[in-house]
């Protein structure tokens, strides 16, 4: 049988969909990926058209987050007007919202799909589309009879999957109006992938162990149970051996929520292979009340040289009142200065836009985030009200948002507020000029906003891109090979950011896009 995974995600970072094609093919099958980022023409372009008829796929899967429901509403309707192939829908937002997506899908995954796709293909074989699946974890859409099942286990042994590839020959990407295949044409994959193709992105666990109201996660728990599920240390390390011997990967990314939910003889165990095996920089997620300074500094001695922290606020009222997320602001204090002993990279993220926030809360979170040890980078992210998340849910009971708002904003477009771009230059900038600026809006003068606006463009323009060059060349250790190879593979994306009011270029892109959508084909927004 015949696959093609399509991803409309504005960048080829696509584990998910590798982990499905990987499985799926190891099972026999013929598998394509497609990277067709945020497509909304109103019409198949004719070089999509030729590909899919050339592959005559069996089945037709459409990965999507919630910010691209509307690409692949779409991209079905167009898909169905050419092809009787069925078409099924993945991923976070087909988990969150089963019920909406079934609407125009023939089948929904409503869980893991590494086990509900082989199923659905070889049922597909074997009694055709046209008798109804009874699959667990995957819905029907049979000519408008909807038909529910229930939510399939969790895969319990990680290790039974297949490996995911860095760049599988059958991963492909629309280009200029083309479709080339991105193992063929590298250089290409490298403009859509993130951090320039330099970073290998993988998942060593799958769960979070907190329920943060906001996040995505907390919707996951009746799908997938509150149970973090890990890898072995052997599994983990023998997929890296693999990605390792495509020269151009340098460093590897771990996307787990909090890498340190490993215990200490796992990370023990990693850190020993790690060195031996596979010496590469990585990077690595926590959580401020899961550092463990042992751990840390094994880790650290391995190879971790980036740390990704979630900060999300510096008002312990609104993290444990309004994102249920029970981390005082003195423990992520104490979690900053264990990771600035490491001189790994520090990037802290947190939430803005939160129409739950004072403005006394705001100016509290700018004066705890500038105590925090330097050097580190601040990331932004607005505050996007997902579906099925208890934060949502009270947003729009009180009429904070409407239902559907999540569905046109990407996360790293913030709101150009005072609080906002002081926030964002808070890492970069002395602290007695920060706490100056840092006032009420009933305080504030023309001399506040006068120095803001020279010294935000400034601050995000040049200070920041060097403090970022000053912490990475520190995380390497001053290694001159490693510092030009990060520099050579990443210029391009970093560009990309420093332009384009810093989101992603792709990001930027499809909000344009959409808003463009919106005028054009006003009939694809209709419920």
């Amino acid at each position: 049988m015949k696959l093609l995974l399509i991803s409309l995600q504005s960048n080829a970072y696509v584990t998910g969909l590798k982990y499905v094609a990987a499985n799926a093919s190891a099972q026999g099958h013929d598998v394509r990926i497609l990277f067709l980022s945020g497509y909304l023409k109103a019409d198949l372009n004719p070089a999509l058209e030729e590909f899919i008829n050339n592959f005559k796929p069996d089945l037709i899967g459409i990965s999507l987050m919630s910010i691209e429901f509307y690409p692949a509403k779409n991209l079905t309707r167009l898909i169905k007007e050419k092809f009787d192939v069925p078409v099924i829908w993945g991923g976070v937002h087909a988990i969150i919202k089963p019920e909406e997506c079934i609407r125009y899908a023939d089948y929904v995954c409503t869980g893991e799909g590494e086990h509900a796709v082989v199923s659905l293909l070889e049922h597909l074989r074997d009694r055709a589309k046209e008798a109804p699946p009874e699959i667990r974890g995957v819905w029907v859409n049979l000519k408008g009879n909807i038909i529910k099942r229930p939510v399939a286990e969790p895969e319990m042994d990680l290790d039974r999957l297949p490996f995911q590839e860095y760049l599988p020959d059958y991963f492909y990407g629309f280009h200029n109006n083309r479709i080339y295949n991105f193992a063929q044409n590298q250089r290409l994959f490298r403009e859509y992938a993130l951090y320039g193709g330099t970073c290998h992105m993988m998942i060593t666990t799958r769960g979070c162990p907190f329920q943060c109201s906001y996040c995505g996660n907390s919707a996951f728990m009746s799908v997938y149970g509150r149970k973090v599920r890990e890898r072995s240390v052997k599994n983990v390390i023998d997929e890296i051996v693999e990605v390792k011997k495509n020269s151009f990967v340098l460093y590897i990314n771990f996307q787990d929520d909090c890498f340190f939910t490993h215990s200490r003889e796992w990370v023990e165990e990693f850190c020993r292979l790690y060195k031996k095996q596979i010496g590469l920089p990585f990077v690595a997620r926590v959580i401020p009340t899961m550092l463990d300074r042992e751990k840390l500094f094994m880790l650290a001695e391995a190879g971790l040289s980036w740390i990704v922290m979630g900060i999300q606020s510096g008002s312990d009222r609104v993290n444990f009142e309004v994102y249920n997320r029970k981390i005082r602001f003195p423990a992520v204090k104490k979690a900053a200065d264990l990771i600035s002993e490491t001189h790994a990279a520090a990037f802290y993220e947190m939430i803005v836009d939160n129409p739950y926030e004072t403005e006394q809360e705001k100016i509290e979170t700018i004066n705890a985030i500038a105590t925090l040890k330097k050097p580190y980078i601040v990331s932004l992210a607005h505050l996007t009200f997902f579906p099925g998340t208890p934060l949502a849910e009270k947003a729009v009971k009180d009429n904070i948002v409407t239902p559907d708002a999540y569905l046109f904003r990407y996360l790293l477009n913030i709101d150009e507020t005072y609080t906002n771009r002081l926030l964002a230059i808070t890492a970069c900038t002395p602290g007695f000029i920060i706490r100056y600026l840092n006032k009420p809006e009933a305080q504030r003068n023309q001399s506040h906003i006068f120095l803001l606006n020279i010294l935000h463009p400034v601050v995000k323009r040049f200070v920041e891109p060097l403090m970022f060059l000053f912490i990475t060349m520190r995380s390497l250790d001053y290694r001159l090979n490693w510092i030009i190879r990060t520099i050579l593979g990443n210029w391009k994306s970093t560009l990309a950011r420093l332009v384009s009011k810093y989101l992603g270029k792709g990001d930027l892109e499809f909000d344009q896009r959409l808003t463009l959508a919106k005028k054009n084909m006003p009939e694809l927004f209709e419920k």
